[in-house]
């Protein structure tokens, strides 16, 4: 276990200490004023998805990383909102892909207009985002989101399509995750950087932070789906199992003596095993050494991140992020 020297703080809790409230809200002022477009087909579903909220947890990394250095409001504003705004795309293309019916308890957007609503509702809200980037004032910021946005894609798109051998496994779920998730939180915290004045060195740090919290994130959240309450986490266990998406407890399960038998019910998830068959597969993963290892190397990846941490003198702002840090950990839905 790793020796954590600021304990897990709640986003609520952050909000209140630092007094990010009226930030937060100006973010998401933001980002709505932005979908003004009088083609309602297009502003509708933008504005669907930003409504639905969340956790802010991007847009929260990006206004405390800011803190770090010389804080612009103006500027800090607008990258978190850029930084949520290429997460909600990206959320809406990921509904699509795997015909998700929900999100965040609401309606996704192809299910409540059309297919071609959340093609064109996405890349909509990709476009705000470089409107929000403009804002901000520096071309260095573009070089960072326009990373991410490439990378996003990339891991979206990339499937882990065995569960061995183990470390070609591994590569593949952790390149996924690298793109689909960690690279937003890298970038966006290495722009948090670039707008607040921070040394060449402080950005980089900021962005081994952003990368490590980003995996340890994505590696609870498929923890969650095989561990969590589903009536915490508003659906039920073995959703990404029963898509056959391959994750982190499926691979280190698999690993760990699993029969043939089993094996051959992972290729035929989608090709005729039966939901006995895969309600046996979930049950041996969830009582697999996998899911410890998973823990594990999430709690590798918080540690990690805390230590690029230490790069920044003492203040709030870093305590805030040590304990995020940890909070991504230990979250329960």
């Amino acid at each position: 276990m790793p020796v954590v020297s600021v304990r897990s703080v709640s986003l609520n809790e952050v909000i209140a200490r630092l007094e990010l409230q009226d930030e937060m809200e100006r973010v998401d002022g933001y980002m709505k004023n932005l979908a003004s477009s009088p083609v309602l087909t297009v502003s509708e579903p933008a504005r669907h998805v930003i409504s639905a909220g969340g956790k802010r947890l991007r847009a929260m990394l990006v206004l405390l990383a800011a803190k770090l250095n010389r804080y612009d409001p103006s500027k800090a504003v607008a990258v978190a909102s850029a930084v949520e705004l290429i997460h909600a795309a990206s959320l809406v293309h990921d509904d699509l892909i795997d015909q998700s019916p929900r999100r965040r308890g609401l309606t996704t957007v192809h299910t409540k207009w059309f297919r071609d609503a959340a093609l064109v509702g996405g890349d909509y809200l990709f476009a705000l985002s470089a409107t929000a980037i403009a804002r901000s004032g520096d071309i260095r910021v573009l070089d960072c989101l326009g990373r991410a946005a490439v990378r996003i894609c990339e891991g979206e798109i990339s499937l882990v399509q065995n569960v061995s051998p183990l470390d070609q496994a591994l590569e593949a779920y952790f390149f996924k995750i690298g793109g689909k998730t960690a690279v937003l939180f890298e970038e966006g915290l290495k722009a948090a950087g670039v707008i607040s004045g921070a040394s060449e060195v402080e950005i980089e740090a900021l962005g081994r932070y952003g990368h490590n919290v980003g995996m340890a994130f994505q590696i609870t959240d498929d923890l969650l789906d095989y561990v969590g309450d589903p009536t915490v986490i508003g659906k039920p266990v073995g959703g990404d199992l029963r898509r056959r998406q391959i994750t982190l407890p499926l691979i280190y399960a698999a690993a760990d003596g699993m029969s043939p038998t089993l094996r051959t019910t992972i290729d035929r998830i989608d090709d005729g095993a039966t939901l006995a068959e895969v309600e046996e597969l979930l049950a041996w993963v969830q009582r697999s050494i996998g899911i410890e290892q998973s823990q594990q190397k999430a709690q590798h990846y918080c540690q990690q991140a805390c230590d690029a941490l230490q790069t920044f003198p003492p203040s709030a702002a870093r305590d805030a992020l040590e304990g995020i840090a940890w909070f991504v950990l230990e979250r329960r839905k």
